[in-house]
């Protein structure tokens, strides 16, 4: 199971990179690029955290939010790989662990690289736009808490 994790994580967070990449090339701040009638690619420039929350560059929170990430990872990455075979889990919510584990990290290397995160999934019904790497965490959030009102926490598979 965990071999499968690490290639699940290599997958998703280079599909994210690479995402952010082809946007970062293509793309300048705040150009629009219609996909479909309710989708649009929008590069924008998140200084902030999810959603754009504290989106303000001039509030220096970079390094504060990447040391925070930073630490929330580590601790994912050693409870998945170190100390969830000393517990037996479910399968599912270690797959929602390594969902939020990969989204954190693919927006991890954002603050590293760049100084921001690139958000560039609009839905034009609604004011935010986002990342594949926060879809990571959103859906790994959503499966954990389905997965935590279904089961015992650590029951056997």
């Amino acid at each position: 199971m965990k071999s499968f994790l690490v290639v699940l994580l290599a997958s998703l967070i280079s599909l994210d990179q690479l995402s952010k990449a082809w946007i970062y090339k293509n793309f300048e701040v705040f150009q629009s690029l219609e996909v479909f009638y309710f989708l649009n690619f929008t590069f924008v420039k998140n200084y902030g955290f999810a959603f754009s929350f504290l989106n303000d560059e001039s509030l220096n929170l970079n390094a504060l939010i990447g040391v925070l990430i930073f630490f929330i990872c580590v601790y994912l990455a050693y409870f998945i790989f170190l100390k969830a075979h000393k517990e037996t889990l479910l399968k599912n919510q270690l797959m929602s662990f390594s969902l939020i584990l990969a989204g954190g990290l693919g927006n991890l290397l954002d603050r590293l690289m760049y100084g921001y995160v690139i958000d560039f999934i609009d839905i034009t019904f609604n004011s935010y736009v986002f990342n594949l790497a926060d879809s990571y965490v959103t859906i790994g959030l959503i499966m954990y808490v389905i997965f935590s009102l279904k089961s015992k926490p650590y029951e056997n598979n």
